[in-house]
């Protein structure tokens, strides 16, 4: 599977492979070859068995760095231990007062540009959106966010610049719990800053490790599906004046988006000798898990090569399964929920801009560039 600069829609090239048994496939700028799990069933069953399959080891490419990805890179029991100290943060109770902070930034960014009819969704609005709402969550200096973004977006789409760039964005977090751990505010840093394992306080490196992480899995996921749903409205003006007609369709559309443009696929390592879909797959092989195939898999869901408002059941697996199940889903459904009531609200048509020469990356599977126009 491809990463780095893309000319062709990755979705279409998945599509391509479909959901078929685990394959293996060589990767030349690698240092071997992996599986790949294309099916929805083989996927589940590989995210949710933690005794066959480890995050440890496991990147495509193989690149250890010095410092982990807490939690992602660790297994359980130990990935409970950090998730616990973020899970208080993340639930409803604390995310859904953010909603007038996303009405607020999303509706004034739409406003600056709306008057002028186009706009780079990806550069204008969906890199700056969720950052926006990020920083103070977070708890870093909002002053500081574009430094924050493009530390981010080098490191997820710049392979060989990725242990440099991990370096710097552990300097600016380190930096900042060192100051919570004396002085803790109201936000998710003070929280890992002071936040116990096994009793304990976290060591200041662990808990680096464990807010970098975090920093960057809330920065770039969303901003691509943001820009791919906005892509689908703007080539299907029939889906995008259900909505405009009738908003309560959103959450529905939220969801059917995130299964449509799943743009995160995770890796494992085996752990021993194991059997998956009819493959033996072995000790220490790794494995590319295609959620963005899986979630097409007509296996699982009807009708799976088109948008559906109206699926009902919907068992998508964008925000992962089993240990390490994406822990933000509630904060990006709510973001993506009111990104799109202001942008109907304020931009109700609009449409792909003339002879757009669109370009992708591969990895997080985003868009480098989305221009569109509507008429004022």
């Amino acid at each position: 599977m491809q990463s780095g600069n893309l000319l062709e829609d990755p979705f279409d090239t998945y599509d391509q492979t479909g959901s078929v048994p685990p394959f293996w496939t060589e990767n030349p700028g690698d240092i071997d070859g992996y599986w790949v799990v294309t099916r929805y069933a083989d996927m589940r069953a590989v995210l949710r068995d933690s005794e066959s399959f480890s995050s440890v080891n496991a990147s495509i490419p193989h690149m250890p760095m010095e410092h982990p990805m807490l939690p992602t890179e660790t297994d359980p029991p130990t990935v409970n231990k950090y998730r616990g100290i973020l899970l208080p943060c993340m639930t409803p109770d604390k995310i859904d007062p953010m909603e007038m902070r996303m009405r607020e930034v999303s509706s004034g960014l739409i406003g600056s540009f709306q008057g002028r009819g186009w706009c780079d969704v990806v550069e204008d609005f969906a890199r700056i959106y969720p950052i926006s709402i990020f920083v103070d969550f977070f708890g870093l200096p909002p002053g500081r966010s574009e430094e924050f973004r493009e530390h981010a977006h080098t490191f997820l789409h710049e392979v060989p610049k990725r242990r440099e760039e991990w370096a710097a964005i552990r300097a600016i977090v380190y930096e900042q719990l060192a100051l919570k751990r004396t002085q803790p505010q109201d936000d998710l840093l003070s929280s890992i800053a002071n936040g116990n394992v096994d009793g304990e306080l976290i060591d200041l490196q662990d808990a680096t490790n464990l807010a970098s992480t975090v920093f960057l899995g809330g920065l770039d996921t969303l901003p691509s599906n943001f820009a791919w749903s906005i892509s689908f409205l703007a080539n299907h003006p029939e889906a995008r004046r259900r909505i405009v007609d009738d908003p309560s369709v959103i959450p529905d559309a939220v969801e059917e988006f995130l299964r449509y443009f799943s743009v995160a696929n995770p890796v494992r390592r085996a752990i021993r000798d194991v059997e998956v879909g009819g493959s033996l797959i072995r000790e220490n092989d790794r494995v590319f898990v295609a959620i963005s195939i899986g979630d097409r898999d007509p296996g699982e869901f009807g009708d799976a090569e088109s948008v559906r408002f109206d699926r009902g059941t919907n068992r998508h697996l964008a925000f992962g399964a089993g240990p390490h199940r994406c822990l933000g889903s509630h904060l990006a459904r709510h973001e993506l929920r009111v990104a799109l009531q202001e942008w109907h609200a304020q931009i109700p048509d609009y449409r792909p801009a003339d002879n757009a020469q669109l370009s992708y990356h591969g990895g997080v599977l985003a868009m480098d560039a989305l221009p569109i126009t509507w008429d004022i």
